[in-house]
């Protein structure tokens, strides 16, 4: 990779690049421009296409262009959105406004937060329907959009999958429950200021069940919030009374949505699980890595609830 010829295309010295993360999918740098924050993603062209990230970004314009507040890209000095540099893809963002989410900060991690983040994600919904993009698509007849099934090397958990699947069928992919959605929506993937949030890394987007953005939210917010503030006993029932007070606002909410979440919690625990096993360096694990494996294989394999949610109740009161 040569780290010259990415900063020149956005008329930078290689030391203004500062090294942010290289993540799972996507290395990731940050710099200054005009005097605010940008973000420099590099993708392999050997993961990634052309049109992949062309239509990532033709959704992010759709989404800002309906006020939802998202972290826009940015052109290159050749005036171009995407620029390719030897085997890498490069697209540059706007740094979203605000600070990553702290769920211990109890003037951030509120109802008000949940309620906010609810609007957001059903405003994304709403104009996902208006929109037909190539990306990735959930269908009846190849329902693994998040490409997991082969790498899934045990025979139970990929029985379990493979069921979850399944239960899947038995609903219509209409517009109300199906479009075009965030895909990876968890707090990581937005920033706050002033109570509003503003949502980046697109990269995932594909066309899947409106819930699954519901239910990942929900996963990793009460993963972290049962981690750090075991205290806040009442936080899933607030959480999605809240989040769904703001989503219903902006978009359908209807029985088979809340049907779905269940399931699709189910499933993200099974992507998680298979991520980390491929992404992690199994002969090095942390004490924490080796636990969050153990643990996740067993309530997959038990086929254990992911919380303590009456998802029965919340749909029983919806109806």
């Amino acid at each position: 990779m040569s780290i010259h010829q990415i900063a020149a295309r956005y008329g930078l010295a290689p030391e203004e690049l500062i090294p942010i993360t290289s993540g799972f999918q996507n290395s990731v740098y940050s710099f200054s421009k005009d005097g605010r924050g940008c973000i420099l993603r590099l993708s392999n062209r050997e993961k990634k296409s052309f049109s992949d990230l062309e239509n990532e970004i033709k959704f992010i314009a759709a989404l800002a262009k309906e006020e939802v507040s998202v972290s826009t890209p940015i052109h290159s000095i050749n005036n171009l959105l995407i620029e390719l540099v030897n085997d890498l893809f490069i697209v540059a963002f706007e740094k979203a406004d605000g600070v990553a989410v702290d769920v211990t900060d109890t003037k951030v991690w509120t109802t008000e937060l949940f309620y906010n983040w609810g609007k957001q994600i059903g405003r994304m919904h709403k104009v996902s329907n208006q929109l037909q993009l190539e990306r990735p698509k959930w269908t009846k007849e190849d329902p693994d959009v998040l490409k997991i099934l082969p790498k899934i090397h045990s025979e139970l958990i990929k029985e379990r999958y493979i069921k979850l699947l399944d239960e899947l069928q038995k609903f219509d992919p209409n517009p109300h429950l199906y479009g075009l959605i965030h895909n990876d929506l968890h707090q990581g993937n937005f920033f706050v200021k002033d109570r509003r949030i503003t949502i980046f890394d697109f990269d995932d987007c594909a066309y899947h069940w409106f819930a699954y953005d519901l239910a990942v939210s929900f996963y990793h917010a009460y993963w972290q919030a049962s981690s750090f503030t075991p205290e806040q006993t009442d936080f899933s029932h607030d959480f999605w009374v809240h989040l769904l007070k703001g989503y219903s606002e902006e978009h359908t909410l209807n029985k088979d949505m809340l049907e779905q979440i269940p399931i699709l919690l189910k499933i993200r625990e099974i992507f998680l699980y298979v991520l980390f096993l491929e992404k992690w360096d199994q002969h090095n694990l942390a004490d924490w890595q080796a636990y969050t494996l153990e643990d996740l294989k067993h309530r997959i394999e038990e086929q254990i609830p992911y919380s303590n949610v009456n998802f029965k109740e919340l749909i029983d009161n919806f109806s």
